[in-house]
């Protein structure tokens, strides 16, 4: 394969990048040997479903989460493009990601709908409007929609469009009756779905999904969640990958069974 790179880091703009280095990566993510990235059309234009596969790309190559964004830098699409080898740990990644794609399979395709979205907002602003509640068919407060769209999407049964689930409260009552196969997790793997309270009233308001914990379990993990602020705050319109406390009002954790 190929070993061009592009000079400088691609990335989401207004107006967007334009041109050959972005047709190149187009055409890298598409065909390369770490998996098929569909950037949409090839027409040197870097935008949101560009993007999208960027992530999905260094996901599978093994980016460190937190490195995991909307940036084509060189170096990626040199990897793309077998010219620079994964870093060690890097393939360390990449072989445990697989592994957990082959053994969790329901769980996995579930977060990588999540993290493969993280980004998009709604649009308009403020309409409540973007993929997952076009699919729920209501433009609601959408947290629990989200995650019941990436789980509906990965082929499970618990969630579907119209039905089940639009409100926080109602995941963790099935939940905690051990219901619709969803049952209270006190070790959270990735793909379970941390339900928050956090206007600390007492009752759920708000649900992400777990990827997994960056201190010692128990203290800090990261999430990919819907209807957040790139901070974290709730109704904020946009898919953003955060950073938690488990003591940040987290009510309980939920594992969907199948």
């Amino acid at each position: 394969m190929a070993t061009t790179t592009t000079a400088v880091p691609l990335h989401l703009s207004s107006p967007p990048m334009e041109g050959g280095d972005v047709a190149q990566a187009q055409r890298l993510l598409l065909h390369n040997s770490f998996g098929t990235f569909d950037p949409g059309p090839i027409d040197g234009v870097y935008g949101e479903r560009t993007a999208a596969a960027v992530r999905r790309a260094k996901y599978w190559l093994g980016y460190p989460e937190k490195q995991i964004d909307e940036i084509a830098s060189p170096d990626m699409v040199a990897m793309l493009a077998g010219g620079v080898a994964q870093p060690p740990a890097f393939k360390a990644t990449h072989t445990r990601r697989l592994r957990r794609a082959q053994d969790v399979g329901l769980w996995n395709t579930a977060y990588d709908i999540a993290i493969s979205n993280v980004g998009e907002r709604e649009t308009p602003a403020g309409s409540r409007r973007i993929d997952c509640t076009d699919w729920y068919g209501v433009p609601a407060p959408w947290s629990a929609i989200f995650v019941s769209w990436c789980y509906a999407r990965a082929g499970s049964t618990a969630f579907s469009a119209g039905a089940r689930y639009a409100y926080v409260p109602h995941i963790l009552w099935d939940a905690q009756r051990g219901e619709n196969q969803l049952s209270i997790t006190r070790r959270p793997l990735p793909g379970d779905l941390p339900v928050f309270d956090l206007d600390g009233d007492g009752v759920a308001d708000h649900v992400g999904m777990f990827d997994d914990w960056t201190g010692q379990p128990g203290t800090t993990f990261c999430t990919i969640e819907g209807n957040v602020t790139s901070s974290g705050e709730p109704n904020g319109g946009r898919i953003a990958q955060l950073e938690r406390r488990a003591d940040q009002r987290v009510m309980a954790f939920v594992h969907v069974r199948g």
